[in-house]
This record gives structure tokens, C-alpha cells and sequence, in this order.
């Protein structure tokens, strides 16, 4: 019994550690693989992809059988998937030709926030520590998004580092209402299958918007090696082995514990992108940052206890 614990524990950690790193670096490899690929058409396949591997996963294990789920279902996790990443997501990588990758991260990392104020606007009453947290956070997004607190990439202006930054934050509203409206319909209740529909959905609305937008998909014969092996990395490991080690997570570790992802992967997203990027990193930006990352701790602080 004692060593089944120990060994749990070991897993956790290792686990949590995985999503960590994992999802913290995803933002600095979107930042590599959309500086020479077309930045919808790489997330597209990046998602596509990662659903097909998935399914594939699925179906070599439990037969056909596994991916038939109620046509609903389908449709709800496949209205997830246009929020979540195509939506999100999609924002995010158009963002980063403009905006510094750590500083996207740490406007994500917002979410709770939103989340807390749509359960406010449906009846539900989050606790007072949420709405400390909320209004915390707020704050240091503002800093944030206080003109000339983050220099753009690439000599951009003021003005268009500030729409792309606002444009983070709207997509990020559009992660959250996802992830809170996921509670109120049906989805499938295999975690995998709810993964692979909507990877794939988000994936292709991605496609669909990129072609309407003019991206090519020959421009991936001019893509340099380091954008290929970073959309390759995207797929494999961001995209399959972290939620892999999410799930894992989700099921057998605290929700409290779980959580701290949300807070921890911006940090590391500022670190990579302020050392590989040469993202320039002015006091504000840690002060704002600090400020947000606050909030969100004081956020998932009460919804655990909640939860408990």
C-alpha cells in the first residue's frame, strides 16, 4: 500500500510536470513554426492531425465502436473544438507575428476570470475570494495592455499591438465560454473521444478560415526546418502527450493541485521567450504578469475549496 502511494505520487508529479513544460512551451514553438508557415493552415494540421492520431488510437484499441457517439454529442464537442482551438487558438497564431509569446500566454492565463463572471451571469454565485481574484486579475491585464508596457515584434506599432492583444483577450473569452458551456450540454463522456471530435472540428474550421483568407498550402514547401519540427512538436507532444498526462491528472490527482498548470505555464512561456526569443521584458510586464498570475491563484484557491 505504501509503495502503490509513493509510486502514485511519483506519477502525479511527473505528470504535472509534463503539462508544465509541455503546455508552457507551446506558445514559444507557435512562435517558431508560424515565422516561416502559414499561421492558421500550420494549426490546422497541428490540430487535425493530432485528432486523426487519436482516433486511429481509438479505433486499433476498441474497434469503430469506440468514435460512435450520439449525433449531438458530436456536434456539441465539435462547437468546443471551434471555440476552444479554432477559435482561440486561431487568434493566438495570428497574434504571435505581432504580440511577444510569453505576454500571450499571460493574457490566457485570464481565463478563470471569465469563467467566474459567466457563472455570475447564469444564476450561479462564485465566492468572494473568486471575485478578489477576478478584479486582481483585471488589473494587471490592464497594465498589460497599457499602451507602450510591451514592445511588438518586428517594429509594429502601438496600435496594432494593442488590437492583437485585445484580439488575445476576445479569443480568450471564447475559450472560456467553451469551457463553461462544456458543463451544460452532452458530450461524449470518453475524455478521448471528446478529444479527438474536437480536435479535429477545431482543425478543420481553422482550414476552412485559412483558405478564405488566402493561405496556401504550398507555402509549406518554403517552411524552414526548425518551423517543420516545431509544428511536428505541436502535434505529437503538445498536443497529444500533455493531454494525455492532463487526463491522467484530471482523474487521479486534486482538482487544487491539477490546477496550478494555469498559473505555472505562463511563467515558463515569459522565461523561453524572453531567453530564445529575445523578447525584451520590461519591469511593468513582470509586474503586470505577477498582478494576473495573483488572481488566478486566488480564482482556483476558491473554486477547490468549492469543489471540496
Amino acid at each position: 500500500m505504501v509503495g502503490f502511494t509513493i509510486n502514485k505520487k511519483r506519477t502525479t508529479w511527473i505528470n504535472l510536470w509534463t503539462v508544465y513544460l509541455i503546455w508552457g512551451s507551446t506558445y514559444f514553438a507557435i512562435a517558431i513554426a508560424i515565422k516561416t508557415m502559414p499561421s492558421l493552415l500550420s494549426m490546422a494540421i497541428r490540430f487535425m492531425s493530432a485528432g486523426v492520431i487519436l482516433g486511429l488510437v481509438l479505433i486499433a484499441k476498441d474497434g469503430w465502436k469506440a468514435l460512435k457517439v450520439p449525433g449531438r454529442e458530436i456536434a456539441a464537442a465539435s462547437i468546443m473544438g471551434f471555440l476552444l482551438l479554432g477559435f482561440g487558438i486561431g487568434n493566438v497564431s495570428l497574434a504571435e507575428h505581432t504580440v511577444p509569446s510569453g505576454i500571450v500566454a499571460l493574457i490566457i492565463s485570464a481565463m478563470p476570470f471569465w469563467i467566474a463572471i459567466f457563472r455570475a451571469m447564469t444564476g450561479d454565485h462564485p465566492a468572494k475570494l473568486s471575485w478578489i481574484g477576478v478584479v486582481v486579475g483585471f488589473c494587471g491585464v490592464a497594465i498589460l495592455l497599457k499602451p507602450g508596457q510591451v514592445h511588438a515584434i518586428n517594429g509594429a506599432s502601438n496600435g496594432k499591438l494593442l488590437f492583437w492583444m485585445v484580439m488575445i483577450l476576445i479569443g480568450n473569452i471564447g475559450w472560456a465560454l467553451g469551457t463553461f458551456l462544456s458543463r451544460k450540454v452532452a458530450l461524449p463522456k470518453n475524455a478521448l473521444v471528446l478529444t479527438t471530435y474536437e480536435m479535429f472540428a477545431g482543425g478543420l474550421s481553422l482550414f476552412i478560415v485559412a483558405l478564405i483568407r488566402g493561405e496556401r498550402i504550398s507555402s509549406f514547401a518554403h517552411a524552414s526546418a526548425s518551423s517543420m519540427w516545431a509544428l511536428l512538436y505541436l502535434v505529437l507532444i503538445g498536443s497529444i502527450v500533455a493531454y494525455s498526462a492532463y487526463l491522467w491528472l484530471a482523474s487521479n490527482a486534486p482538482v487544487s493541485l491539477t490546477s496550478t498548470y494555469a498559473y505555472v505555464n505562463p511563467v515558463i512561456a515569459v522565461f523561453l521567450g524572453t531567453i530564445f526569443l529575445h523578447e525584451k521584458a520590461s519591469p511593468s510586464i513582470f509586474i503586470g504578469g505577477a498582478i494576473v498570475i495573483t488572481g488566478v491563484v486566488l480564482v482556483i484557491t476558491a473554486e477547490s475549496r468549492s469543489n471540496r
